[in-house]
């Protein structure tokens, strides 16, 4: 069965988005990375509140860095409707009728920046790699075998797989020399397939310096070096872009971008994305009192938080998957939207009472409620809800207390469970679908699923939805699943963010998709 660019899901609406497709010059011979001696070094410079931990794409989620400098690719790749294509593997990818046996064919064409050629045998090896060294890959799919046969790569897994091409497009499963010694990968980088290598990574100050691959299988690449440099403090970036120290930024603060619009010096790239805003629950202390959940729902005005606080830049939240994808936004039902009034009558048939008087609740048991809430600045929306959400529930008398570390921690601790209540900012699309989303951070389980939920009836809707072809039968199961963790009060959902580059004006090809994989590529340069 063909399935070239099958779309498994296609958003509603995307932001137009404003990409200067000018044509660029050749870089120039270089050696190493550099440009010859004659030409002045084509280099830019990337500011971003998001970085890698490591250079290892199996650790965390380091593997999105892998590919968004531009040092690694998939064997497909999400285009920007979310629909699957070949990136590293030609489009013409068959499977069996029960979605159990996928046959790729590698391009003829691609090297690795050490200028091994691809085969479908070292393609193998990387895959392989996933599940001897990583932890996540079960919960993509189980190979029951791969196969390799010159340029032909077969999987088998072991059950139906319907959308191994999506899952595949994953960064967890970039593709990466592993016949050379990787003992340094997390400091180094991997040997990928991408325009770029690295040149250095500080594991400090997180600054990663890429160089062109010279020996890049998709054409010239138009600069020699890009430098990203990581800051979770929005005015730095903002600044940095003004004074002409970066010459573009990842995810302009809502509160700063106006101050790029209709700037002739400025390009802005505007994207809708598969981003929710997340606000996640534990389960295990206090917060698994459902009615405690329920309160703090009801009493947080996600509507205002938009409209007022982020400027109208980004969706108030309702549901996981965001408004501008095809999965129920506008038709589920939410027991807790905005009711204050609901919030505090729910909290006083409970018990929760201001025993000693100081403002704040204590529980039914009479002991102190004190909410640890953790949230990172690398995005701009984070401290503005985290506030936001302290001030409101105060005034419902529950005491918050705020937590801010870097982005890296915050992703430890939703693994650890180290926090009462946590924001953070996730791609529920990952795939082009939810299924992977709901599973890593939902299913009982799941890898990200420290913070105590597990429901028979979710679980069984997630393990038909693994299995179904069908793409509006997965968009019904998804929307079951859904409606399950709003019937339950799991999770809070604030808002769905608008991506965001800007660039300076002579900068072209930094791209903001709404995968928010791909940043960088062999057309990125200087006009």
């Amino acid at each position: 069965m063909k399935n070239t660019k099958k779309r498994i899901t296609r958003f509603l609406c995307l932001l137009a988005a404003v990409v200067c497709l000018a044509g660029c010059g050749a870089a120039g011979d270089s050696g190493g990375g550099n440009a010859s001696d004659t030409e002045e070094m084509k280099s830019l410079v990337i500011g971003t509140g998001q970085s890698c931990g490591t250079l290892d794409p199996l650790q965390s989620y380091d593997g999105w860095y892998t590919v968004r400098f531009g040092i690694g690719q998939t064997l497909t790749k999400l285009n920007d409707d979310f629909s699957v294509s070949g990136w590293l593997v030609k489009d013409d990818y068959t499977v069996n009728e029960d979605h159990t046996v996928w046959t790729f064919t590698l391009r003829d064409d691609v090297t690795f920046s050490n200028g091994t050629k691809l085969t479908a045998e070292l393609a193998k090896a990387s895959l392989e790699h996933v599940y001897e060294s990583g932890t996540r890959g079960p919960e993509y799919f189980t190979p029951a075998s791969i196969e390799a046969d010159g340029q032909t790569l077969t999987i088998t897994t072991e059950k139906p797989e319907p959308i191994l091409p999506n899952k595949l497009a994953d960064p967890y499963f970039t593709i990466i020399d592993t016949t050379v010694d990787m003992t340094k990968i997390a400091d180094e980088g991997p040997v990928g397939t991408g325009p770029f290598v690295v040149s250095s990574f500080d594991p400090l100050t997180k600054e990663t310096v890429v160089v062109k691959n010279e020996r890049y299988w998709g054409g010239e690449v138009q600069v020699d070096q890009i430098t990203f440099v990581y800051t979770e403090d929005q005015s730095t970036l903002t600044m940095g872009l003004k004074s002409g120290d970066f010459d573009a930024v990842y995810n302009v603060s809502m509160t700063s971008i106006a101050d790029f619009e209709n700037q002739e010096e400025y390009s802005i790239v505007r994207t809708a994305s598969g981003r929710t805003a997340h606000g996640f629950m534990n389960q295990n202390g206090a917060l698994g009192d459902e009615t405690l959940r329920q309160a703090i729902l009801r009493y947080l005005d996600k509507e205002s938080y938009c409209e007022n606080l982020l400027n109208g830049e980004y969706v108030a939240g309702k549901t996981l998957l965001t408004s501008a994808s095809a999965y129920g936004y506008e038709e589920l039902t939410d027991k807790n939207a905005y009711d204050p009034e609901s919030a505090e009558k729910l909290l006083d048939e409970a018990g929760y009472q201001d025993i000693n008087g100081d403002g704040y609740r204590e529980t039914p048991e009479g002991e102190t409620l004190n909410l640890r809430f953790v949230y990172y600045t690398g995005r701009p929306e984070q401290q503005i809800l985290a506030e936001a959400t302290q001030l409101e529930l105060a005034e419902l008398g529950i005491r918050v207390t705020l937590e801010v570390h870097d982005t890296q921690t915050v992703i430890d601790m939703l693994g650890s469970g180290d926090y009462d209540m946590l924001c953070m900012s996730i791609n529920a699309l990952n795939c082009g679908d939810p299924e992977n989303h709901m599973t890593t951070y939902f299913k009982t389980g799941g890898s990200y699923n420290s913070f105590g939920y597990s429901s028979e009836e979710f679980d069984a809707v997630l393990s038909e939805l693994a299995v179904t072809a069908d793409p509006d039968r997965r968009i019904e199961l998804a929307k079951e699943a859904e409606q399950i963790l709003l019937d339950d009060s799991v999770c809070i959902y604030y808002c769905y963010p608008v991506m965001n580059f800007v660039t300076k004006s002579n900068v072209s090809w930094i791209t903001s998709t709404p995968a928010d994989f791909y940043w960088v590529s062999e057309h990125t340069c200087l006009v």
